[in-house]
């Protein structure tokens, strides 16, 4: 993990309580409450990440009406289409499968396999901040006298929006070593 960004599982671990603590000597809840706080932690992660992209969402959706005011109809749309797929993958993170496992579940989730779906959540982070950081309005901004320009940033910014999502959707199936190669 960088310096820069704490690991969110240390912190869930050093915030228990009492009852959390108990159960951790109690032998059949131990393993338990490790995979549950493993769980809590990527479910903060998660939270993080689609509060950016719903950032980087609020950020085009400013300059679609930059857009919209200079009546340039095909950047309208080709912002309006990014807002869409990037509240969609907000959507997709904020809401992603968290690694629970039923008691007879053909695919044991332990809590390596936990840890690992934490690590590969928290390999997005960087790209989602660079997402965001590529939408502001220093970054992406509007000029009506040469609207190719922008057509140019949007095409990029949609493909790194795709290539995030391609890399999500896989993120279960990796850690279970399911996906075909």
């Amino acid at each position: 993990m960088s310096q820069g960004n704490p690991d969110i599982r240390q912190q869930v671990e050093a915030n228990r309580g009492g009852l959390k603590k108990l159960q951790l000597l109690i032998p059949g809840l131990r393993g338990y409450r490790s995979k549950e706080d493993i769980r809590v932690s990527d479910e903060m992660l998660r939270n993080q990440v689609a509060d950016r992209l719903d950032r980087a969402k609020g950020n085009l959706e400013q300059l679609r009406k930059q857009v919209a005011g200079a009546d340039d109809l095909n950047n309208l749309t080709s912002v309006g289409s990014l807002i869409s797929q990037v509240q969609r993958l907000s959507g997709e993170v904020r809401h992603a499968a968290q690694g629970y496992a039923g008691w007879v579940a053909p695919i044991q989730v332990n809590e390596d396999k936990l840890n690992k779906l934490y690590e590969y959540d928290y390999s997005a982070v960087s790209t989602v901040f660079q997402f965001e950081e590529s939408t502001t309005p220093e970054r992406v901004g509007y000029d009506a006298g040469s609207p190719n320009d922008l057509k140019a940033t949007l095409e990029k910014l949609s493909k790194t929006v795709s290539d995030i999502r391609g890399t999500w959707a896989m993120r279960m199936e990796t850690i279970e070593g399911v996906a075909l190669k």
